[in-house]
C-alpha cells in the first residue's frame, strides 16, 4: 500500500502562522469538550524502537480517513497534539485538526482507527498507560489498546486489540507532563493446580482452600447434580497443591455462597446442590454436613455478621426464579427466613431478568447483625437482620449505574471502594466506574472519583495491609467463558491520590470464574478463570503478586519488619502485646476472607491504635466494636515507616 504525499506549500511565514493561529484556536475550542487542556507541542506518535509514525492516510483532512503505520518524515499528519481531558487524552492531528478516532465506536478488536471530527466521545478519549520503553494507548470506551499489526509493516491502518503489553502496542507519546512511573512489582509464573479454582478461601495457617465443581474442568449442568465436589489444598510458601475429592457431604458446592466462620472454618451454602451447605474445619481438614437452607439458591450473596451468624439472598441462578428473600443461619439452630429482606431490594435491570439480576450481592457486615448492602445495583440499603428482618434505603451509590461482575471491598473501617461491572452480567459493556462509600457516620456518603484506567468485569479486587487496592484481572466486555478482551495489567487504587496506577502485567487472563486472594506474606494470589471442559480458556493455575510495598525503586526486594510473640487469639475491646521490629509506623488486621464470582463480603482491612511499652513492646488496641472487627481469624501485620509490611501472624479475635 502506498500513500500519496504533497509538498509543502512555499507561502512561507504567513502559511505557517495561519496554521498555527487555526491550531491555537482549536486548541481553545477542544476545551468546550474537555475538563482541562493544557498547552502542548504536537509531535509524532512513534512505534517504541522503530521509526514507524502514526500516519494519517495521504495527509487527508477528511473526516474517516484511515490512520496507518508509516515511516516517521516529520509531515504535519504524522503531528499530533495531547490534549487532557480529565485522565484521558484526545490525540489532535495537526494536520487536519481532527481527532484520533476508534471507526464507529467499535468496541470489538479491530476496530480500525481513523481521523474523525473531534466531539468528545470516548472512543476519542485514550488513556496513556506507561508500557515498556512508552505507553499503551487505551481507548476509552472500549479498554482496547491501539495497536500496529507488526513492528515493521507500513501502510497498514491501526485498530484497537486487546491489551497485551506487546511492542506492536507500546508507543513513544511525545509533548506529554512526565508520565506517573510503573510501579515497581512483579509476578511469579504461573503454578499450576489440579483444578480450575473457581472458589478460594484463606486458611488459619496460611494455605488457600480451593475448588472447583463435580469436575476438575467441568461443571454438571442440571437438576441432579452428581454430589460431589474436587477441592484441594493450596501452599503458597511451596507451590505445591493436595487434591481431595469432597463425597461425604453429597454437595457440589459449584457456585455458592462462602463465609469465613468466627472459629476459622469455612462455609458454603447452596450453588448446584441448591438446599445444601457443608462446612471445612482447618482443624482436621475435613468436611461435614450442616443445615440445608430453606431457600434453594446459587450465585447468593453471604456474608459472616457482627453476631457470628451468616447472612444469605438472591441466588436465581439455580433453584427456581425469584422469591430469593434473605435468610439468616445461627450455629446449633439451623436456618430462619427473613422474610421482609426480599429479593426485589438487590434486583439490577438485567437484560436476562431476575435468572441473573439477584445475583452476587455485596454486603458489608456492621454492628448488631446488621448489613450494609453496596451493590451490584446502584440501588443500596441497609438490612437489619434480627426477626423477620428490615430494610432501610442508602441512596444510589453516586453516578454508577449497575454494576453486576464488579466489586467493592472496604479498605478502612466503613470505607468502600466500589470498581468496574457492567449493567448486566453477560454480553455487556463493561465499565472502568469507581466509587467511594462512607458509611462511618451511619449515612451511606458516596463520592465519584477519576475512573480506572481499563474498563473492567469479572475483575477481583484485593485491600492491601497499607489500604491500597489491587484490582486485577477482568474483560471490557463481560462474555463468561470467554477470554477475548482480558485486561492483562492490573491496577493499585491509593486513597491517599484516590489515582489508579498501573501494575506489572501477568501471564494467564484471569476473567470468569477467576479469584484473587491477600496471602498471609502480604503478597496478591489471582488465578483460575473457564471450568468449562474442552475449552481454551480453563485456567488451571494461579500466579502470585509481589506488590510496590515490598519492592525498592529499582524492583530488588525491600527489606521487611519482623512481627513476632502475638498472642494466637484476642477479644474485642482488649489491648494485646506483642514483639516486632523497632520504629514499626503501623498495625493492622486484615481479616481472613473468602472469594468466588469475583465477590469477596469477607474481607476487611482494620488499623490499630497502639503505644510503645517501657521494654519496647508494642500494646495493640483491639476495637470492642464487632461491627468493625467482625470475630473470626485475622491476619495482623506490622508496617515501617516506609510502608512495607512484615509477613502476618495470624490470630482469632472474639
Amino acid at each position: 500500500m502506498s500513500e500519496v504525499r504533497s509538498t509543502m506549500p512555499a507561502s512561507g511565514l504567513f502559511a505557517r502562522c495561519m496554521r498555527f493561529l487555526v491550531l491555537i484556536a482549536f486548541a481553545f475550542a477542544l476545551a468546550g469538550v474537555s475538563h482541562t487542556v493544557r498547552a502542548q507541542t504536537s509531535a509524532p506518535i512513534t512505534l517504541a524502537g522503530t521509526n514507524m509514525c502514526a500516519d494519517v492516510s495521504g495527509e487527508s483532512k477528511t473526516p474517516g480517513a484511515p490512520v496507518l503505520s508509516w515511516p516517521c518524515w516529520g509531515g504535519a499528519n504524522q503531528q499530533w497534539l495531547p490534549s487532557a481531558t480529565g485522565t484521558r487524552y484526545n490525540l489532535v492531528n495537526q494536520n487536519s485538526g481532527l481527532c484520533l478516532d476508534v471507526s464507529g465506536q467499535s468496541t470489538s478488536p479491530g476496530g480500525p482507527i481513523i481521523q474523525w471530527t473531534c466531539n468528545g466521545g470516548l472512543n476519542q478519549a485514550f488513556s496513556l498507560i506507561p508500557q515498556g520503553a512508552g505507553y499503551a494507548i487505551v481507548a476509552g470506551h472500549s479498554g482496547l489498546c491501539v495497536s500496529a499489526s507488526s513492528t515493521t509493516s507500513q501502510g497498514v491502518q491501526l485498530t484497537q486489540q486487546v491489551c497485551n503489553a506487546s511492542a506492536t502496542q507500546t508507543w513513544q507519546v511525545s509533548g506529554l507532563p512526565p508520565p506517573r512511573s510503573a510501579l515497581p512489582s512483579k509476578w511469579t509464573a504461573p503454578i499450576q493446580l489440579p483444578l480450575v479454582p473457581l472458589q478460594a478461601a484463606n486458611l488459619p495457617n496460611g494455605n488457600v482452600l480451593v475448588w472447583s465443581a463435580d469436575s476438575e474442568l467441568n461443571f454438571t449442568d442440571g437438576s441432579s447434580p452428581p454430589g460431589r465436589t474436587y477441592t484441594a489444598i493450596f501452599n503458597p510458601s511451596t507451590g505445591k497443591s493436595n487434591e481431595v475429592v469432597v463425597t461425604n457431604t453429597g454437595h457440589d458446592m459449584f457456585c455458592p455462597g462462602i463465609s469465613n466462620l468466627p472459629d476459622g472454618r469455612i462455609f458454603v451454602t447452596g450453588g448446584l446442590s441448591v438446599r445444601q451447605t457443608s462446612i471445612y474445619s482447618p482443624a482436621t481438614s475435613t468436611w461435614t454436613a450442616s443445615d440445608q437452607m430453606n431457600i434453594p439458591r446459587g450465585y447468593q450473596g453471604s456474608v459472616t455478621l457482627s453476631n457470628g451468624n451468616v447472612f444469605v439472598v438472591g441466588g436465581s441462578w439455580s433453584g427456581g426464579l425469584g422469591g430469593k428473600s434473605g435468610e439468616t443461619w445461627t450455629a446449633g439452630s439451623g436456618w430462619r427466613i427473613n422474610s421482609a429482606i426480599i429479593d426485589d431490594y438487590i434486583v439490577t435491570n438485567d437484560a436476562r431478568g431476575v435468572f441473573r439480576a439477584d445475583n452476587h450481592a455485596w454486603m458489608f457486615a456492621v454492628g448488631d447483625g446488621r448489613i450494609f448492602h453496596a451493590g451490584p445495583s446502584r440501588a443500596m440499603h441497609w438490612f437489619d437482620t434480627a426477626g423477620n428482618g428490615s430494610v432501610t434505603p442508602a441512596g444510589s451509590r453516586a453516578n454508577d449505574n449497575d454494576a453486576m461482575n464488579g466489586n467493592a471491598v472496604m479498605y478502612d473501617v466503613g470505607k468502600i471502594l466500589a470498581v468496574g461491572g457492567a449493567p448486566s452480567y453477560d454480553q455487556s459493556q463493561a465499565t472502568s466506574n469507581a466509587t467511594l462509600i462512607d458509611i462511618t457516620s451511619g449515612n451511606a456518603v458516596t463520592q465519584t472519583i477519576a475512573p480506572m484506567s481499563y474498563q473492567r468485569a469479572f475483575n477481583n479486587s484485593v485491600v492491601l495491609p497499607n489500604g491500597q487496592v489491587v484490582v486485577v484481572g477482568g474483560q471490557t466486555f463481560a462474555a463468561p467463558f470467554s477470554d477475548d478482551n482480558a485486561i492483562l495489567t492490573p491496577e493499585l487504587w491509593d486513597p491517599a491520590t484516590n489515582s489508579f496506577s498501573p501494575l506489572a502485567p501477568q501471564a494467564v487472563p484471569r476473567t470468569y470464574h477467576s479469584v484473587a486472594l491477600l496471602l498471609n506474606d502480604g503478597r496478591v494470589l489471582s488465578g483460575g478463570g473457564g471450568l468449562c471442559g474442552d475449552c481454551a480458556t480453563n485456567h488451571t493455575d494461579v500466579e502470585i503478586l509481589t506488590p510496590p510495598y515490598l519492592l525498592n525503586s529499582d524492583g530488588s526486594n525491600a527489606s521487611r519488619p519482623s512481627l513476632s510473640s502475638v498472642p494466637g487469639d484476642a477479644q474485642l475491646g482488649t489491648t494485646i502485646v506483642v514483639t516486632a521490629s523497632r520504629n514499626m509506623r503501623a498495625f493492622v488486621l486484615m481479616r481472613s476472607s473468602s472469594v468466588t464470582h469475583s465477590v469477596n463480603n469477607e474481607q476487611r482491612r482494620v488499623p490499630l491504635t497502639f503505644s510503645v511499652g517501657t521494654a519496647g513492646e508494642y500494646q495493640l488496641n483491639i476495637p470492642s466494636d464487632p461491627g468493625v472487627v467482625v470475630p473470626g481469624y485475622y491476619m495482623l501485620f506490622a508496617l515501617n515507616a516506609r510502608g512495607v509490611p512484615s509477613v502476618a501472624r495470624v490470630l482469632r479475635v472474639h
